[in-house]
């Protein structure tokens, strides 16, 4: 068992997955703590898969215990949009977009190890920022993006003490590797009829840009569980935020009509090469409170701080000295999650679960982009828990989020803009997860 354990450790991360928190963070690490909407997740030592929310509770473990989860998930996403070019000029194309966001499957791998009284390891492996997002590439829009896909995995080796029987410690490295792609049309129309450039037609003679990169980087966990008394669970961990530089590369598809090439063998510009990013992770601050009210029930609270204001611009260099910086403002702001749960339990093997949520968006009207189309989010949660033996517990979710319509509304005139032109539009999206998971001790 164990060493199968470490082969899905090995195998989990490299499952599919796209932002369905909000921002491009994800949460779907643990599908047993889904069903409460994570309320409580990080007080909660009950299963491996909690180890994500916080590293004390490696401490929780009686000799050694594994957990596997796996979430999948279902958006429903649609947008209407119109467009222009900075000339003025209607961009043709298709102004209702379908499936804009991806179904994923999303997979955590978690063990824990006691080593002696007081002192337990763990490792997890996680997916915990991803986001993809495609759209067809006559869009009106194809200007600021046709595909963006970005996706970080973490390994994080944890280790814990019991200071006293009520109060354990933990902490953690995370090792994390992100890569991504970012793909958009180029408008040589539009740069031709700048430079009076006869035959021009703006937004009529497209190129396109392809950039891919990765990185791996690493950062930090903490966390501290305390049981003030013998019913009432709290739990506190902070996650640093991690930096990258991702290095790849940016390949250039011409226009047909020699616009490209000739700006390419006067200027040096779009001719491809070598390119990096700079992109963060943001650091996560996380509360959980679990409350035994009796035999039956029990109640959960959770809260999440995302420090996402360290996400203000994205923006690509080129090792093209001619080649411009490819700047993308974003303009984010600090958002909260907030859960509430219950547990109630039908009886010796089975437990019945149920949470809400709200989720603030850390994007902001005037400066939300297609690449994120993002927006505050409510859920709602239940689950069950089937304790199958002494050795094995099985537990299955369901949830549905709403997400209010994210307005998008880009100028020409704004920062990095000039020849993606004027954008204006709005998505909705709703998204359904459904999660299962295998739990040894």
């Amino acid at each position: 068992m164990r060493r199968a354990a470490v082969t899905v450790l090995l195998t989990s991360i490299l499952l599919a997955s796209s932002a369905y928190a909000t921002g491009y963070a994800l949460r779907e690490f643990s599908a047993s703590a889904l069903a409460t909407s994570y309320a409580g997740a990080a007080a909660t030592g009950l299963h491996p898969s909690t180890l994500a929310f916080n590293p004390a509770l490696a401490a929780d473990v009686n000799d050694f215990d594994v957990s596997v989860s796996g979430v999948g998930i279902l958006p429903s996403t649609h947008g209407n949009f119109t467009a222009t070019t900075i000339l003025g000029t209607p961009i043709p194309g298709a102004t209702f977009e379908r499936n804009i966001v991806n179904t994923a499957l999303v997979g955590s791998v978690s063990i824990r190890k006691r080593l002696t009284d007081d002192l337990s390891i763990g490792i997890v492996a996680t997916t915990p920022w991803g986001m993809i997002t495609d759209y067809d590439t006559n869009w009106v829009g194809r200007y600021y993006a046709t595909m963006s896909n970005v996706k970080s995995y973490n390994i994080t080796p944890v280790v814990a003490y019991q200071l006293t029987p009520e109060l354990s410690v933990g902490a953690g490295v995370q090792i994390q590797y992100t890569k991504g792609a970012l793909g958009k049309a180029i408008d040589f129309g539009t740069i031709a009829a700048i430079y009076h450039i006869p035959g021009a037609v703006p937004a009529g003679m497209d190129g396109e840009v392809l950039l891919k990169a990765d990185n791996w980087s690493e950062g930090y966990v903490v966390g501290v569980k305390w049981n003030p008394c013998p019913d009432l669970a709290l739990g506190l961990s902070y996650r640093s935020q991690i930096d990258h530089t991702l290095h790849g590369g940016e390949s250039f598809t011409l226009d047909p009509y020699g616009i490209g090439a000739y700006l390419a063998a006067h200027t040096g510009m779009f001719t491809g090469g070598a390119a990096q990013a700079a992109f963060m992770t943001p650091a996560v601050a996380t509360f959980g409170a679990r409350w035994t009210v009796n035999d039956r029930w029990t109640v959960m609270l959770g809260a999440d701080w995302m420090g996402w204001s360290s996400f203000q611009d994205l923006i690509i260099r080129s090792a093209n000295p001619h080649q411009p910086d490819d700047v993308n403002v974003m303009n984010w702001k600090n958002s909260w999650f907030g859960s509430l749960g219950a547990e109630y339990k039908a009886g010796n093997d089975l437990t019945l679960r149920l949470g809400v949520a709200m989720d603030q968006t850390p994007t902001q009207n005037g400066w939300r982009t297609p690449g994120i189309p993002d927006s505050s989010r409510r859920w709602l949660t239940a689950g069950i828990g089937y304790r199958a033996s002494d050795h094995w517990d099985l537990d299955v979710t369901a949830a549905h989020l709403w997400s209010g319509k994210a307005a998008i509304d880009l100028a020409a005139t704004d920062t990095g803009n000039a020849l993606r032109g004027n954008l204006d539009g709005a998505v909705e999206m709703g998204v359904t997860l459904f999660g299962f998971e295998v739990t040894y001790h």
